[in-house]
């Protein structure tokens, strides 16, 4: 078998390959603290043609509780970076895997936003498919998702062109590649969701 029909028959990934949801990451009762901190802390809300939620941002928050969320979330989510760039080097050729180790054990990569969103009912959610890029957002190399409470019902993140939908799952993880082609979206709820979103980032 030639190179070109190899690749093709057992290396030619699908894009649903590159999007990973870790399972369990977050305890129940740890996700549900956030929740409550979020609910006894002011927040901002976002009402426009993209989303209707409402928002915290822990980065920057002074707070000793804030603090230690923050320190928490770096602890379980940054490892995770490097894990889920040997996920995408194990889909590779095995004598065309990437040379060099992760770029986040490279480089001085860090979160910048670790940000609680609340989707009520009555919000329509966040339909507008996007991507997490563009000229403000370059140092993005992975997106991630934290998901703190189940849903029975509706706030699936989709993926259209990887025929991927995430049914949020109380203390579950999903990263993806933050560009191109990994558009997404996120369904209307019958319940309220919280979820919390960041990226992994070049400093």
């Amino acid at each position: 078998m030639n190179l070109q029909a190899e690749l093709i028959r057992n290396y030619n990934s699908y894009l649903s390959d590159s999007i990973k949801v870790y399972e369990g990451v977050f305890a129940s009762d740890w996700c549900e603290d956030l929740i409550q901190y979020f609910r006894n802390s002011l927040h901002q809300r976002t009402d426009d043609h993209r989303k209707q939620a409402d928002e915290l941002q822990l980065i920057g928050d002074p707070r000793p509780d804030a603090i230690d969320y923050k320190n928490e979330l770096f602890e379980r989510l940054y490892p995770l970076g490097p894990q889920y760039e040997q996920h995408l080097h194990s889909l590779c050729h095995p004598d065309y895997k990437p040379y060099d180790r992760p770029l986040t054990n490279i480089y001085n990569t860090g979160f910048r936003s670790l940000q609680i969103q609340r989707y009520k009912p009555e919000d329509k959610g966040y339909p507008a498919v996007h991507i997490e890029s563009g000229p403000e957002h370059y140092k993005k190399y992975l997106a991630v998702i934290v998901y703190l409470n189940d849903v029975a019902s509706g706030g699936e993140t989709i993926f259209p062109m990887a025929g991927t939908t995430i049914k949020p799952r109380v203390g579950s993880v999903a990263i993806w590649p933050a560009g191109l082609p990994f558009y997404h979206c996120g369904l209307q709820s019958k319940t309220t969701k919280y979820i919390l979103t960041s990226w992994f980032e070049f400093m």
